[in-house]
């Protein structure tokens, strides 16, 4: 028969008690604490996980409205630009329209000009072709006493010059500082002893000495005679008649064109 010893049970149930109480300071509490530690660091990462689901969910139902209403972003948006390239089309047209506007004005102007350039030099070649033939006529047709009457005319001119201005005479004797000045003579003809006399005393009063004469026989002048002395030029002949003719007529002409 089993013996059962009292206090070999007290001391085993003491032992197992002690053993116990190591088990639970030593290897089950901390076990404890790490499957609670564990447990919160699950319970954070779900409910952070929760949050993120939340987040995403906010984001898609935001991102699912936004495609709802792309479409009419984009119809408004074309249309915008549909608009603004109507306005700038009608914007390019107008000033394209208005630049061919001043292109055309120019043109005009321009195309006037040029036909006004080139009726002048038709105008003044005509004129002058007239006068040229005018000339050649009159050299071979002009009779000597025109010339000679030109020449005396002229004579006349010198001495009346002395009676209305003599400040311009005064002024030419001062400016003459040669003892003997010379007098440049082209004349369209031979000029007669006479005549060359009469202009030798006529400039010699003019210039209040004696003077030498130098001639040159020049048939361009037509009739009468181009004399220059000092700063004074002075002509009397049917070629400066013809141009100062020519001078008029194109004025006239002138005149009368922008008249019209």
């Amino acid at each position: 028969m089993l013996e059962i010893d009292p206090v070999t049970i007290l001391a085993e149930i003491f032992n197992f008690l002690i053993l116990a109480v190591v088990l639970y300071f030593l290897l089950f509490k901390p076990m404890v604490k790490s499957v609670m530690e564990r447990a919160d660091a699950k319970n954070a990462a779900l409910e952070s996980a929760l949050a993120k689901e939340e987040e995403a969910e906010q984001k898609l139902k935001m991102i699912e409205e936004r495609l709802s209403n792309l479409d009419f972003e984009i119809e408004e948006r074309l249309q915008k630009a549909y608009q603004q390239a109507q306005e700038d089309t009608g914007s390019l047209i107008q000033a394209t329209h208005k630049e061919a506007e001043m292109i055309l004005i120019e043109a005009e102007k321009e195309a006037e000009k040029f036909k006004k350039h080139e009726f002048n030099q038709l105008r003044e070649t005509l004129v002058s072709t007239i006068l040229n033939i005018s000339s050649q006529i009159l050299r071979r047709s002009t009779p000597d006493v025109v010339h000679e009457n030109l020449v005396d005319e002229l004579t006349t001119e010198i001495w009346d010059l002395g009676k209305r201005d003599m400040q311009q005479v005064r002024t030419l004797r001062d400016s003459l500082t040669e003892r003997t000045p010379t007098v440049y003579v082209t004349s369209a003809r031979e000029l007669t002893p006479e005549k060359q006399r009469s202009l030798v005393k006529t400039f010699g009063a003019l210039a209040d000495k004696n003077v030498n004469m130098e001639i040159e026989i020049n048939p361009d002048l037509i009739a009468g005679i181009h004399a220059r002395i000092g700063d004074l030029i002075i002509e009397n002949s049917l070629a400066m008649e013809l141009s100062d003719l020519k001078t008029e007529v194109l004025k006239s002409l002138e005149e009368s064109v922008d008249g019209e």
